[in-house]
C-alpha cells in the first residue's frame, strides 16, 4: 500500500512539472503557428503562394519522415529522460538560427525567404525525430490508469498557454515598438526562452517505469514493424479509421472564411472563434482525461469523430453567431479527445512492456502522408465544388472512419505487443 501510495505521488507531480513544461511549449508554439502566423511573414517577406501553402503540409510531412529512423537510432537507449531532454534540447538550435536571420541580421527579400525554408526543414525534422521519443517517456512517467488525465491536464494547459502566447505576438505585431521582421524575429526571441524553460522543467519528472529495452531489442526493427502493420489486424483496423478521420482537417481552415461570407460577422469575431476553440479544447481535454480512464479511451476516442462531424453540420445549418461560435467548441471537443485519448490508445496496441516509440512512429508516419494529400487537396476542393462540396466530403470520409473504428477496433489486449 505503502509503495502504491508513494507511485501515485511521483505520478501527480509528474503530471504538475509535465503540464507547466508543455504549457511553456504551447506558450512557445504560438510564435511559430504553422497555420496563421509563418504564411504572414512568408507574404510579407515576398514569398509566392505555392512556398505559403506548402508550409502547413510540409511541416506534417516533414515531421512524418524521421520518426521510425529516430525509433530505430535510439531503441536501444535505456536513458529515456535522458534522451527526452536531449531531443529537446536540440531543437533549440534551429530556433536560434530563426531569432538570428530576423531579429539580429533582420534579413528580408529572397534570401531570408531562402535561409527560412532551409531552417525550417531542419527543424521540423528535428520535431520528428523527437515525438516517439518523447510519447515513450510520456508513458514511462505516468500510470497507466491514470495516463487520460495525465494528458488531458496536460494539453489543457498547453492550450491556455497557446492562447496567451497568440494574445502577446499580437500585442508585439501591433505595438510597432519592432519593425519588420524583427517583430516576428522578437517573437522567435521569446519562443526560444519558453522551450528552453518549458525543456528544463522535464528535469523534475522522475521515471516510474522504464521501457523494456532488453524485450525490444530481441526483436529486429524491421520485422517488429512487420508484426504491427502486417500481422496486428486490430491496430492496422485503427489506422484506417484514423487515416479516414483526418479527412477532418480539409475544411479546418474554410469554416471561418464560409461562416463569415454567411452570416457577415464584424471584425472581430476571428478572435471569439478562437477564444472558443481554446476554451473548449481547455475544457474537454479535462473532461475527457477523466473519462478515459474511468470509462475507455475508445469510448473517448468516439467523440473525435462526432465532434468533427458535428463542426461540419453545425457550420451548414448556423443561422446565429451563438451557431457559428459552437461549430469551433465542437472543434474543441474533438482537439480534447484526440489530445487526451490518442497517443495513450497507441500506448494500449503496444502494451506497457511493448516497444511504445515503434507503434506511435509507425502511426505517425503512416498518417503523415495522408493528412499531406488532405491539405493539399482542401483548396482545390474548394475550387471544384465550392465549400458545401468540401463539407460533404469531409463529412462522408468522418463519417466512414467513425463506422470502421465502432464496428472495427476492439479495445487492445495488454499483452497484445508484449513480445514485440
Amino acid at each position: 500500500m505503502s509503495q502504491s501510495h508513494d507511485v501515485s505521488r511521483i505520478h501527480n507531480r509528474n503530471t504538475i512539472f509535465n503540464a507547466a513544461g508543455e504549457g511553456f511549449w504551447g506558450f512557445a508554439m504560438a510564435f511559430h503557428n504553422i497555420n496563421s502566423v509563418i504564411p504572414l511573414l512568408l507574404a510579407q517577406l515576398g514569398a509566392s503562394p505555392i512556398i505559403i501553402g506548402m508550409i502547413p503540409g510540409g511541416f506534417v510531412l516533414l515531421v512524418g519522415l524521421p520518426q521510425l529512423l529516430s525509433v530505430w537510432r535510439f531503441r536501444g537507449f535505456a536513458d529515456i529522460k535522458k534522451l527526452n531532454i536531449t531531443m529537446h534540447f536540440l531543437i533549440a538550435p534551429w530556433i536560434a538560427l530563426m531569432v538570428l536571420w530576423f531579429f539580429v541580421l533582420q534579413l528580408q527579400g529572397s534570401l531570408a525567404i531562402m535561409l527560412y525554408l532551409i531552417t525550417f526543414i531542419f527543424y521540423s525534422l528535428m520535431v520528428g525525430s523527437l515525438i516517439p521519443i518523447w510519447a515513450d517517456f510520456l508513458a514511462s512517467v505516468s500510470l497507466q490508469q491514470h495516463r487520460s488525465r495525465f494528458f488531458g491536464i496536460t494539453f489543457a494547459i498547453n492550450a491556455i498557454m497557446g492562447m496567451a502566447g497568440g494574445f502577446l505576438l499580437k500585442a508585439i505585431l501591433d505595438s510597432g515598438r519592432y519593425a519588420f521582421p524583427r517583430n516576428y524575429g522578437f517573437g522567435f526571441l521569446i519562443m526560444l526562452l519558453a522551450t528552453t524553460v518549458g525543456t528544463c522543467l522535464f528535469l523534475f519528472l522522475k521515471v516510474i517505469k522504464p521501457p523494456d529495452i532488453a524485450g525490444r531489442v530481441k526483436v529486429r526493427m524491421g520485422q517488429a514493424l512487420k508484426n504491427i502493420l502486417v500481422h496486428d489486424h486490430n491496430f492496422r483496423r485503427y489506422f484506417y479509421s484514423r487515416a479516414l478521420g483526418a479527412a477532418s482537417v480539409m475544411p479546418l481552415a474554410f469554416y471561418a472564411i464560409y461562416l463569415d461570407e454567411k452570416l457577415h460577422f464584424s471584425a472581430g469575431v476571428a478572435g471569439e472563434f478562437t477564444l472558443f476553440l481554446v476554451i473548449g479544447t481547455a475544457l474537454f481535454n479535462f473532461i475527457f482525461g477523466i473519462l478515459g480512464d474511468r470509462v475507455s479511451r475508445k469510448f473517448v476516442i468516439l467523440f473525435f469523430f462526432l465532434g468533427h462531424l458535428l463542426a461540419l453540420y453545425l457550420t451548414t445549418a448556423a443561422t446565429t453567431t451563438f451557431m457559428a461560435d459552437l461549430v469551433f467548441v465542437a472543434i474543441g471537443m474533438a482537439t480534447g479527445a484526440m489530445q487526451s485519448s490518442f497517443m495513450v490508445f497507441v500506448y494500449e496496441f503496444a502494451g506497457e512492456a511493448g516497444d511504445r516509440k515503434l507503434y506511435y512512429a509507425a502511426m505517425d508516419s503512416a498518417l503523415a502522408p495522408v493528412l499531406f494529400v488532405y491539405i493539399m487537396l482542401a483548396g482545390k476542393l474548394v475550387e471544384w465544388v465550392g465549400y458545401s462540396g468540401l463539407f460533404g466530403i469531409s463529412t462522408v470520409l468522418v463519417l466512414s472512419g467513425l463506422m470502421v473504428f465502432i464496428f472495427g477496433v476492439r479495445k487492445p489486449s495488454e499483452q497484445l505487443a508484449s513480445g514485440i
